[in-house]
């Protein structure tokens, strides 16, 4: 067995001393401060703190510390120096204690402003980029499919498009099934597509538990979903053969192949399978599909594209169940994909505490909802989410703007309604939700404003 490949990301030293730094934060301020009053006392023993310079010394400290560590490092190196003050100096520097105080707290605030500005915006990005990456699959899964449906109509009636959507009618069923392992049978269904689509003889899925888990899949976090002729092997050994270790490495496709790269069914003695598909969520990888035995004709890589795509789009049907599953707050609407983006964005702010913000437009003619509601479907940018309920003789139109405040959405009311012609279908009563604000939303929807 060749050497397991090192899953550890490569950083720079710059990123290695950050790191470092940032671990035994409160062990380098001590460390500082310490080389500050020794310089201090080198230079005049008398004023061991260097208060009696033209130039504020102690100021340049503490801005060092306050601004790299912010808070409480800044505060722990002033009590530091506050301590040495009082014992040093004949009277205490109240006024040189003051101004630090004032221009640590000062530090302190622009610290966590810029901190919580680049925090929000890496999360916007991490967001924008996942979504982003699955309208490109989804996009690639239409390319593959209509070049499927060009060549292989005849031979392979079974096309891109019917796998996926023998995926979301399989799910569905299974999704109301109480009786089932609800997980498993997912890719055992999978696995089923595979062999009938596909000609996988025998497969198998190694998945781990929870998609945001940040862990690399691995032994002690894996589990695994035999096919139906797959014989069962032990985890560990599936995870460590060398196809499936490299595969979750380089978070890429790996395979069995001859003198031009292209897949080969050749036996190779460093490997129990001849295929390794990882999926990829967030830059981890969060299942693998590992071919043990397709036929020749069937082993190329067009079938290999395509069962990537497809394992794509399941793990984000998969990762999609498991988080409506568990959504209990939105039940009045109906809409997955509208539920969906919302569990999403309520883990990042459980997490982050980063906000999104709810429009919901309350209508009592179907009319007019449905007019103002197709005006928004022409305006609704690309991460903006629209769906629309009946309840109480009203009509509840409602928009979701992620990772935005208040004001974003108050303004892109103000441009619906200079959009809309009629200036009776201007009219409208509205309100806005944060994330924090869900059980109102609720009572918004449920209120009876008939009476």
């Amino acid at each position: 067995m060749k050497q397991r490949l090192n899953r550890l990301k490569k950083h720079t030293k710059f990123d290695v001393i950050t790191r470092f730094l940032h671990k035994y934060a409160y062990f380098e301020t001590i460390v500082i401060v310490a080389l500050y009053l020794g310089v201090g006392y080198l230079i005049d023993a008398n004023d061991i703190c260097i208060l009696k310079m033209d130039i504020s010394y102690i100021l340049i400290l503490l801005a060092i510390i306050t601004l790299f560590h912010g808070f409480e490092n800044g505060m722990l190196a002033l009590s530091i120096l506050a301590i040495v003050m009082y014992l040093n100096y004949p009277l205490f520097e109240y006024t040189e204690f003051l101004v630090a105080l004032m221009m640590t707290m000062i530090f302190s605030e622009f610290h966590y402003y810029w901190t919580k500005k680049i925090k929000n915006a890496q999360i916007s990005a991490e967001y924008r980029g996942v979504k982003l990456e699955e309208l490109s699959k989804a996009f690639y899964s239409l390319k593959i499919s209509h070049d499927q449906l060009e060549k292989n109509y005849v031979i392979k009636p079974m096309s891109i498009r019917n796998s996926i959507e023998y995926i979301i009618d399989e799910n569905s069923k299974i999704s109301s099934d109480d009786f089932v392992d609800k997980r498993r049978a997912y890719y055992q269904n999978f696995l089923s597509l595979l062999e009938k689509s596909f000609n996988v003889s025998s497969a198998t899925i190694i998945y781990k538990e929870r998609h945001e888990d940040k862990e690399f899949l691995n032994e002690e976090n894996a589990y695994v979903v035999y096919g139906v002729n797959s014989s069962e092997k032990d985890v560990k050994d599936i995870v460590s053969d060398y196809l499936v270790d490299k595969a979750i490495g380089r978070n890429t496709a790996i395979y069995i192949s001859d003198e031009r790269g292209e897949p080969s069914v050749e036996n190779d003695k460093d490997s129990l399978f001849i295929a390794a598909i990882p999926s990829v969520r967030e830059n981890q990888v969060s299942e693998v599909l590992a071919i043990e035995k397709m036929p020749f004709m069937s082993f190329n890589r067009e079938n290999l594209t395509s069962i990537s795509i497809l394992l794509e789009y399941f793990s984000i049907e998969i990762e999609k169940e498991i988080l409506l599953e568990n959504s209990k707050e939105l039940e009045i609407i109906e809409d997955n994909d509208f539920k969906f983006e919302y569990e999403r964005v309520r883990i990042l702010y459980n997490k982050y505490h980063v906000q999104s913000i709810f429009l919901v437009i309350r209508l009592d003619n179907e009319l007019q909802a449905t007019r103002i509601y197709e005006k928004i479907m022409k305006m609704l940018r690309a991460l903006d989410m629209l769906t629309m309920i009946e309840n109480n003789n009203y009509y509840y139109i409602t928009l979701f703007f992620p990772l935005h405040d208040k004001a974003a959405a108050l303004g892109y009311l103000k441009r619906l309604r200079l959009s809309l012609k009629e200036e009776k279908d201007k009219d409208f009563d509205y309100m806005t939700f944060d994330l924090s604000q869900i059980k109102l939303m609720n009572k918004y929807y449920r209120e009876d404003y008939g009476q």
